[in-house]
C-alpha cells in the first residue's frame, strides 16, 4: 500500500507566487491569495506526487481568475476586508 507523504509547507515559496500571480494577471494580492490557498488545499488532497504542486496550483489559480467575471473579484475583495 503507498503511504501518502506529508507535504511541508513553506510559506516563502506560496507568497512570492501569490505576488507574481497578482502582478501577471493584475489582480489584488488578497484575492490571489484566497484562489491560491483554496486551489493548495483541494489539489493538496488529491496529490500523490507533490514535487510540483504549487506549480499545479498557481496555473488553477490564473485559469479561475482569468475566467472570473469582475463582479466575483470585486465581491471577493470586498469579503476579504
Amino acid at each position: 500500500m503507498m503511504r501518502r507523504m506529508e507535504y511541508q509547507e513553506d510559506t516563502r515559496p506560496q507568497s512570492e507566487a501569490i505576488e507574481a500571480l497578482a502582478s501577471e494577471i493584475g489582480q489584488p494580492v488578497s484575492v490571489v491569495a484566497e484562489v491560491y490557498r483554496a486551489e493548495l488545499a483541494r489539489l493538496r488532497e488529491e496529490a500523490r506526487v507533490l514535487d510540483f504542486l504549487l506549480l499545479f496550483v498557481a496555473r488553477r489559480t490564473r485559469e479561475a481568475l482569468a475566467n472570473a467575471s469582475p463582479s466575483v473579484v470585486s465581491d471577493m475583495q470586498r469579503n476579504r476586508s
